[in-house]
């Protein structure tokens, strides 16, 4: 998987938990994902483009790829410990052995997951190195691989009537029975099967990063082979799971209700808030001269006990651990995230640190992730990875962090406040405009040339996000549907943030009370877990007037 340098066009794309850790997590079962799509074939059969592959393309480069078959020692054991647990069902076990070999195939995805990590990290760090780019590919696939054939002998062991009550909670769609539950879908069927399909999607990636960074296209250009691609991409998706993915507990058609009050109240806003922080006396030092920081985690770690015993326990022990990498961008992947190894029970983070703007706020991002983690236990396979609650996390914790700048940045200290009121307004703006034009490119998926695709970006991106081409979001390509999490996490952050103004100890608790909710617990979606944490409903015409009211009057107040 080709991951160039990602461009950094929106706060919302350098502000992420990023793609790869978010939507791993929780990959155990793709049946619902396969359930919800076309095969391969007929999708393949759709393109008469000279630049996409057709059936015996896929054919020819599948085999001339995967061929022969690369075991490594994790995935190997995960098919042993599939087949014990098989026989185990046919044999009528003792209830202790299946739970063991569950545990065991549990204990398995979690080493499959921490595998591929370990090879993302130094891929990442030397991203133009094809060797390194070859052995995290083959460790995805060994992901995909290892969620399949887990989900088949679980939904074996729920359909056996003697085992169904042990296997209940594991089934994370019933939707995934009716698949698996074929009895002629063999172990090798459901490995081949779960090969094409990592192929595809990597070949699709690869092919969207080839036009976007290919420096010989005008954006014109890169815009319709853009969108030819994203056509492809979202045949396979229908309405229901396209949100559903990712345990949502709102849905496409309440965000739509939500756009038009979004970009009446919220673009004058961001306007104002622009406006006030370029006007201000060192408004653009902020930009032309940022405060700079030999390490940003200590910076954490230095404030991080003026906060909580329990954050400063964690700031220490990333710093102890070295459980980060930073890098400036040359020659490696010029993003930000945070992922977990589950094994070995502990957080990565990866930053891209420019010396700029985002030099502390990125970090300060990424440790909302960090530290939410760290009261995480749910097992890699059964992770819902609701990204709506992670990003409060992190974001929240950028909120809170916003008392200390009066100390780190000086006399930039108010400009930051307002840049940083200004970049959550943008990532509430941006978050529902490409929200938009997914859901309604998904309704009109079949109807719709790449023609079509191109005028409804524009349209869209016109009032929303001014200056960002299609071809420029790379998460449409890589995770559809993600974005809107940026724009709801953003609107629950500014609870936070309001009380930062007015009641400080107040926004520390409902920082708190997030960041102990598992962004991984299937029990939780988003409404439910603001709503523990003391947060408003923010989807909710009401709450985005009253929140752009008082921004605005934030605004023109600024000196």
């Amino acid at each position: 998987m080709k991951i160039r340098k990602i461009l950094a066009f929106l706060t919302a794309v350098i502000l992420t938990c990023s793609a790869s850790s978010c939507t791993l997590r929780g990959k155990g079962s793709s049946s619902e994902e396969a359930d919800s799509k076309k095969s391969d074939s007929d999708d393949e059969r759709d393109k008469d483009d000279d630049d996409n592959d057709t059936d015996d393309d896929i054919s020819g480069r599948y085999q001339e790829d995967f061929n022969p078959i690369k075991d490594s020692d994790s995935l190997d054991k995960v098919r042993k410990d599939v087949r014990t647990l098989l026989d185990d069902l046919k044999t009528e076990s003792d209830e202790d052995d299946i739970q063991d070999d569950i545990d065991a195939l549990l204990a398995d995805f979690d080493e499959v997951y921490e595998k591929y990590t370990e090879l993302m990290i130094p891929y990442y760090l030397d991203i133009e190195n094809e060797a390194l780019e070859d052995q995290a590919d083959d460790a995805y696939e060994d992901i995909c691989i290892a969620g399949e054939l887990i989900t088949l002998a679980f939904c074996r062991g729920y359909n056996n009537d003697n085992y169904k009550d042990i296997f209940s909670d594991l089934i994370i769609d019933e939707e995934a029975l009716e698949t698996f539950s074929d009895p002629a879908l063999t172990i090798e069927r459901v490995e081949g099967y779960a090969r094409v399909e990592s192929w595809v999607t990597d070949n699709r990636i690869d092919r969207y990063q080839d036009i976007a960074y290919d420096d010989d296209m005008d954006e014109d250009e890169k815009n319709l082979k853009c969108a030819e691609i994203l056509l492809e991409i979202f045949r396979d998706y229908d309405i229901e799971y396209f949100y559903k993915q990712y345990c949502r507990d709102y849905t496409p058609e309440e965000i739509m209700a939500l756009t038009d009050v979004v970009r009446t109240e919220m673009i004058p806003v961001s306007d104002e808030l622009l406006n006030a922080v370029l006007s201000m006396d060192n408004g653009m030092d902020i930009l032309d001269d940022p405060v700079e920081f030999d390490n940003p985690f200590e910076t954490i770690a230095e404030y991080a006990p003026k906060l909580s015993p329990e954050i400063s326990e964690a700031a220490d022990k990333l710093l102890d651990d070295e459980e980060y990498s930073i890098t400036d961008g040359d020659d490696s992947y010029n993003g930000s995230f945070t992922t977990y190894l589950p094994v070995s029970q502990k957080g990565v983070i990866y930053i891209t640190d420019n010396q700029d703007y985002y030099s502390l706020l990125t970090p300060v991002h990424e440790f909302g992730h960090y530290y939410a983690m760290g009261y995480d236990k749910v097992p890699t396979y059964l992770a819902a990875s609701n990204l709506d609650i992670a990003e409060i996390q992190s974001q929240g914790f950028e909120c809170i962090f916003t008392q200390f700048y009066d100390d780190i940045y000086g006399d930039q200290a108010d400009a930051m406040l307002a840049a940083k009121c200004y970049d959550l307004v943008y990532a509430v703006i941006t978050g529902f405009g490409v929200g938009e034009f997914e859901y309604t490119l998904l309704k009109n998926i079949d109807r719709y040339s790449p023609e079509d695709v191109v005028e409804l970006w524009e349209e869209i991106a016109e009032d929303s996000m001014p200056g960002i081409e299609l071809y420029m979001v790379n998460h449409m390509f890589e995770s559809p549907g993600y974005y809107i999490s940026y724009a709801v996490s953003a609107l629950g952050a500014f609870d936070i943030l309001l009380d930062c103004f007015d009641d400080y100890d107040k926004a520390l608790e409902k920082y708190e009370k997030i960041a102990r909710i598992s962004y991984n617990d299937r029990s939780y979606a988003f409404r439910s877990a603001v709503a523990e944490a003391g947060i408003e409903n923010v989807l909710d015409e009401d709450y985005i007037t009253d929140l752009a009211n008082e921004l605005m009057e934030y605004a023109l107040n600024i000196e």
